[in-house]
């Protein structure tokens, strides 16, 4: 799927990944005391989840359009990255209590986005895969 040109799940993906690469990093901060790391990473996990959300349609659309070749490959990225998504929103449930911020960091919260991480990064690493070795979103 391609707007003006360009692939849409490729522009997107950019900002789920650095959010929550960042959520991670702020959780660790929180965790040893640094004011206010605990509210950006909350903020930074949703932004992430929203974002990604937004990723999800045109790479369904992209992963319909793979080759036989590709697919199996499409579809680890595809597991990988939804089970990230899935741990951030774990994590992003330690950070809320009754619709507000909770005051105190949860080292659960930091133990999920590890995980998350860990599969956003091989998840990646699929994803890469799918663009450099399958020509995925520069074909069409």
């Amino acid at each position: 799927m391609k707007i003006f040109g360009h692939p849409v799940h490729t522009m997107l993906v950019h900002f789920p990944i650095a959010f929550w690469s960042l959520a991670t990093i702020f959780d660790a901060l929180a965790l040893y005391g640094v004011a206010d790391a605990w509210r950006a990473s909350a903020f930074l996990t949703g932004l992430g989840l929203f974002i990604g959300l937004a990723a999800m349609l045109p790479g369904l659309v992209d992963l319909a359009r793979l080759g036989e070749a590709a697919h199996k490959t499409g579809l680890t990225h595809m597991a990988l990255m939804s089970a990230a998504w899935g741990f951030y929103l774990a994590s992003l449930v330690f950070h809320v209590d009754q619709g507000a911020i909770t005051a105190t960091p949860s080292p659960i919260a930091f133990a999920l986005d590890m995980i998350g991480f860990l599969c956003l990064a091989i998840g990646g690493f699929y994803g890469g895969e799918l663009v450099y070795r399958y020509g995925a979103g520069q074909k069409e």
